[in-house]
């Protein structure tokens, strides 16, 4: 039986895809969402944001705001912004940036796979975010944004599929556009024929990683849970890659309020010698060559902290965790605390060196990327990463793939 399957795949039209597909919401300031909204009429984020341009009485988290924006969606079906396939399908596609290229299939993973370990988890998912979306999906009838997952490439099925994905790619698309962002957006939409095809090779995969998306995962299985005899809520939306094609960043750490005197932050490396090597950073600054070394900015200067070997066997994020900042800046909770912030890892060094440098009561820890080798060590044992160990690309965009509960 294949855990990979079809489905009614809705898309913008194509003359509108590039206007309609957007970023997460949670990207923009508030000065960039008030700018698209206005701009771009066909904009997804109208959708998402029907507060965006009007004012409305019901509360984001509300039953009542869910249903404005399930008003919303079916407006632009029914403007024909948004366009539903004739017949079950999946879509092979590829995504090109400055930062790579990746090549995959879109289609639902059967969620009752998840459950018997056919997608290995690496995140802490909190309870009550799970039921917020649940309850979302629930209302609003559809997901518009697939989780990130990949496959290892160790086997002979991972082998065909990529074979499979390379012939697909080198014909006509259906679907080629560019974003603002500089990425360009190239579509295959499969036969019927074509999908059974691939969904049987994939599903020969033996497990897939998660590598972004864990809570909506969670919100789907709650909601498989709330509705089991409706077919159309059985399934996952899923984008699928070769775990080579996944890009890693690191996920940073900024801690705010620690002036500290630079004879306070000596005695504070003074106390952790055992725990790494500590030497100043000199210009121009260059990320950490590798896991175990980490760089410490504030405003007295930078440093490169290389842990040691009984250190560094695990991850930093987790290591910086339980020896820096709960004990030396009383920091409990890395999920909740509002002094640490979380710095993506697009940042380079010399763009967090000037962050310091502009706020003096601040101190940005940075961090190697988590290796995948890594992630899936962590997936295969049933374990969890740290909060924001990683920032992993590609950045999927809402409202290019839509599977709705109700076709």
């Amino acid at each position: 039986m294949n855990w990979l399957r079809s489905f009614r795949i809705i898309l913008p039209s194509k003359d509108k895809a590039h206007l309609v597909a957007s970023r997460s919401y949670l990207t923009y300031s508030k000065a960039e969402l008030r700018d698209k909204l206005e701009r771009n009429p066909f904009s997804y984020l109208h959708v998402i944001n029907p507060d965006g341009q009007q004012k409305i009485e019901a509360k984001r988290g509300t039953k009542a705001f869910f249903q404005l924006v399930k008003k919303e969606f079916h407006a632009f079906l029914k403007s024909g912004w948004l366009e539903s396939s004739n017949e079950s399908t999946i879509a092979v596609y590829r995504q090109a940036s400055p930062s790579g290229i990746c090549t995959g299939i879109v289609a639902l993973m059967d969620l009752k796979s998840i459950e018997e370990g056919k997608l290995k988890l690496h995140e802490q998912t909190l309870k009550k975010r799970e039921k917020l979306f649940a309850s979302y999906l629930e209302e609003v009838g559809c997901n518009a944004e697939p989780v990130l997952c990949a496959y290892p490439e160790n086997n002979l099925a991972s082998t065909q599929l990529t074979a499979h994905l390379a012939a697909i790619a080198s014909g006509p698309s259906d679907f080629d556009f560019s974003t603002t962002d500089r990425i360009r957006h190239t579509i295959w939409l499969m036969s019927p024929e074509q999908a059974s095809e691939l969904t049987a090779v994939a599903s020969q995969l033996p497990a897939l990683y998660l590598a972004d998306g864990h809570h909506r995962v969670a919100s789907s299985i709650e909601l498989r849970k709330r509705s089991p005899e409706e077919a159309n809520k059985q399934g996952l939306l899923t984008y699928v890659i070769p775990e080579s094609e996944l890009i890693i960043r690191g996920y940073h750490r900024e801690v705010i309020k620690t002036e500290r005197s630079l004879n306070a932050w000596n005695a504070l490396f003074v106390q952790l010698q055992d725990q790494f090597e500590c030497a100043p950073l000199e210009f121009p600054y260059d990320a950490p060559a590798s896991p175990g070394i980490v760089h410490v900015h504030n405003a007295h200067g930078s440093w490169k902290w290389t842990l040691r070997e009984e250190m560094a066997r695990g991850i930093d994020a987790g290591w910086l965790n339980e020896a820096v900042l709960k004990p030396h800046f009383d920091i409990g909770d890395a999920r909740k605390d509002p002094r640490l912030k979380y710095l993506p890892g697009t940042w380079t060094s010399e763009q967090l060196r000037a962050r310091v440098a502009q706020h003096l009561d601040r101190c940005v820890f940075e961090l190697h990327p988590v290796l995948m080798d890594q992630i899936k060590a962590v997936a295969d044992a049933g374990g969890t990463l740290p909060p924001k160990s990683t920032w992993i690309e590609p950045k999927l965009r809402s409202g290019l793939f839509i599977h709705s509960f109700e076709s």
